[in-house]
């Protein structure tokens, strides 16, 4: 397996958010995270990602124990795309991205003309090459999301881990994001852990979701087996109810939503 968790508990000071997690997720796959607000999503990729130490359990990243390895080390291996970033400097979204390679370049020195084509060619990729030399804190938190998610893929790690990405995006954003996500896993054979809201981006993109509830996995498989409304209900909230459009496709609702034919929402024709 490419990333594994064992028996992981963790928390902040004397209140445990995480209670023996375990985990594992293969190798070219997309594996959503879903739970509510404060279910442990955000601490459980905190762990992963060893900014956080468990009080117990473990966790392996390409057959490594991630709590061994040095800082360098970890950057090697896993990529993080945070819910919210500010850098303490004015650095330029082309110098954020160049720093997402630091693990690769030498002590003391500084990038090269490839790792500087290299960046503007992620920043293409990303559709936010006209951001290059944009001061980063100026950005909108959408746009910031977007140059985070191109460092990512500059740092070229085979597991990437991805918190609430589409929180500041719109929806064409959200999509190509989730897009381009899924081409780059299945390019790489890279491992994607992504921390998502939405049950219909779940459903859309990813191959396998874990369900979180209080700290705790209540569910956890192929993604069209686990998105069922039962499962959704206890996890997500009672208002919720699955269902498929005129084209067959599922998609989850809330279960109080009203078409405009059911409402007294009339739709208005334009044009011809």
């Amino acid at each position: 397996m490419s990333l594994a968790i064992e028996d992981l508990s963790a928390g902040y000071g004397n209140e445990v958010v995480l209670h023996e997690i375990n985990l594992s997720v293969a190798q070219g796959c997309i594996c959503a995270l879903m739970g509510r607000n404060g279910s442990g999503k955000t601490t459980l990729l905190r762990c992963v990602n060893a900014i956080l130490k468990p009080r117990q359990g473990r966790v392996t990243a390409m057959g490594q124990m991630v709590t061994r390895l040095p800082r360098r080390e970890i950057a090697r291996l896993i990529s993080l795309v945070p819910q919210n970033s500010q850098s303490a400097l004015p650095f330029t979204c082309l110098e954020m991205i160049l720093m997402g390679g630091a693990a690769r370049i030498k002590a003391w020195s500084a990038p090269g003309r490839k790792e500087q084509l290299k960046a503007g060619e992620v920043l293409e990729e990303v559709g936010v090459a006209h951001l290059a030399h944009r001061c980063f804190n100026q950005l909108s938190g959408g746009e910031r999301q977007l140059v985070m998610l191109a460092r990512a893929l500059f740092q070229n790690t085979p597991i990437m881990l991805l918190d609430e990405p589409n929180a500041h995006l719109d929806f064409s954003n959200q999509h190509m994001m989730m897009e381009l996500m899924r081409g780059v896993v299945k390019k790489r054979g890279a491992t994607a852990l992504i921390s998502l809201h939405d049950p219909n981006l779940t459903l859309a993109y990813c191959d396998h979701v874990v369900m979180v509830k209080d700290g705790r996995i209540v569910a956890h498989g192929a993604t069209g087996e686990i998105m069922q409304e039962r499962i959704l209900r206890d996890v997500l909230g009672e208002n919720i109810r699955t269902d498929t459009t005129v084209t067959g496709l599922p998609v989850v609702t809330p279960r109080s939503l009203k078409t405009p034919c059911e409402g007294k929402i009339k739709l208005k024709r334009y044009g011809g």
